[in-house]
């Protein structure tokens, strides 16, 4: 309920900003700036900030929630195990990390494409009479098929490469269950620690790793609001 209102409260701020910032813009900008990719920056960039702030901070808090609770309660039943496991995951995290990096500027190229293709429609549609006066039709088509391709392509590879983040770090899960299982079992066979702790870290495992999925998938909606926030405050 908090967040619904936040997020709007967000949108109708970013709309009501832009809208006062495009009646202060001089009349150059609007010369070499398409009216469709001003619409796409009002209407698609805001609600793509507001819908990911709306996914992701719910997630979010819940799961480093979990995530600090569940490493609290590894610490207090074994310093070892729990070391064993952080270890594990830190391959995941720095494996997102990488991905996030590399697959930001598709994002950004992504929604740049998406207010191309947006002012492209709005001119051609709204000028269609001159557009059929001229016999344009085969240009228009020519520079609606690049610009659209440009837009496939660039969201292909935002959505493909974000897309790793789930299952690497579902990969980390099964991995820090081995990394446990191993270690466990060595500490057990010297008298350690009781079989008992193996069963019980198994469930912390479970419970750190699987909030570190969740803040993948945040973070993957997070990409694409930044990418569409940097069209917004280029503004």
């Amino acid at each position: 309920w908090i967040m619904a209102g936040v997020t709007q409260r967000i949108s109708e701020d970013l709309r009501s900003d832009i809208s006062t910032k495009i009646n202060k813009l001089p009349m150059s900008y609007f010369s070499k700036t398409t009216v469709g990719d001003t619409l796409s920056r009002v209407t698609n960039d805001v609600d793509t900030i507001g819908r990911a702030l709306n996914m992701s901070v719910q997630n979010l808090i819940s799961a480093i929630t979990m995530l600090v609770g569940s490493f609290i309660m590894m610490l207090i039943t074994n310093v070892t195990l729990t070391f064993t496991a952080v270890a594990s995951s830190a391959i995941g995290l720095l494996l997102m990390t990488l991905i996030m990096s590399r697959s930001q500027k598709y994002f950004v190229a992504q929604q740049n494409h998406l207010g191309a293709v947006n002012g492209l429609v709005e001119e051609t549609y709204s000028g269609h009479m001159i557009v059929k006066s001229y016999n344009a039709e085969a240009l228009v088509r020519n520079d609606f098929t690049k610009m659209n391709e440009d837009l496939r392509s660039s969201g292909f590879k935002a959505q493909a490469l974000s897309s790793l983040m789930m299952p690497i770090m579902t990969f980390v899960g099964n991995l820090g269950y081995l990394a446990v299982c191993v270690v466990g079992a060595a500490l057990a066979m010297n008298g350690s620690i009781p079989f008992g702790v193996i069963v019980v870290f198994i469930l912390y495992v479970r419970l750190f790793t699987q909030p570190l999925s969740q803040i993948a998938q945040s973070f993957q909606a997070l990409q694409s609001a930044a990418a569409a926030g940097e069209r917004v405050f280029d503004m």
